[in-house]
């Protein structure tokens, strides 16, 4: 059993993606993880602070899960493989974080300085591949951020209607995807 910080973040998590910002309280938190309300209070100085260690602890979770394997070393198109099958994998098996990720950037808490000050952080490994791609003339010439999100980001969406039962996948689609991905940020 995970130790009861982690519980506390995971209920968090589930909580906000399932009820939303407003819908949780520190209390039914603490039911969800199975401790008592004040335990918490000895993690988190209040809803806040938990919420903030939240989402920086599942964007290092995300960042080591989608840069997993990838080795600066192979060819490009092999380290995009990499990356876009981690980024979808990692995406399927936590639907929570990503819900909980989108309820937390549409909320107060969001803070765009810290958010890239993050992104920076945690994901620089990713914008570097991109950057060297469109320097080296491979990849369009548009910002790096810009080339990620259309080969990467748009996994979000993807996911959360393979998630909900809406589209479902085989590994032709996968690879088509994929394929199309790749060829949308390629310099024509």
């Amino acid at each position: 059993m995970p130790d009861k910080r982690e519980r506390i973040l995971s209920s968090a998590e589930a909580l906000i993606a399932r009820l939303g910002f407003h819908g949780i309280s520190m209390q039914k938190i603490a039911k969800q993880a199975n401790v008592a309300t004040g335990t918490i209070y000895r993690y988190f100085s209040d809803k806040e602070m938990l919420l903030r260690c939240l989402h920086e602890e599942r964007l290092r979770g995300a960042s080591a899960a989608i840069l997993q394997g990838v080795d600066a070393k192979k060819p490009n198109y092999e380290q995009f493989c990499t990356l876009w099958f981690n980024t979808m994998h990692y995406l399927q098996a936590s639907p929570d974080s990503l819900c909980y990720r989108m309820q937390y950037e549409a909320s107060p808490l969001f803070n765009k300085e810290e958010e890239r000050q993050m992104d920076e952080r945690y994901f620089k490994p990713v914008h570097e591949f991109f950057e060297a791609g469109r320097v080296n003339g491979l990849f369009r010439d548009m910002p790096a951020e810009l080339l990620g999100f259309l080969a990467l980001e748009n996994l979000m969406l993807l996911t959360q209607k393979c998630t909900k039962g809406c589209i479902e996948l085989d590994d032709a689609l996968y690879q088509q995807l994929l394929d199309a991905s790749w060829n949308a940020i390629l310099k024509r």
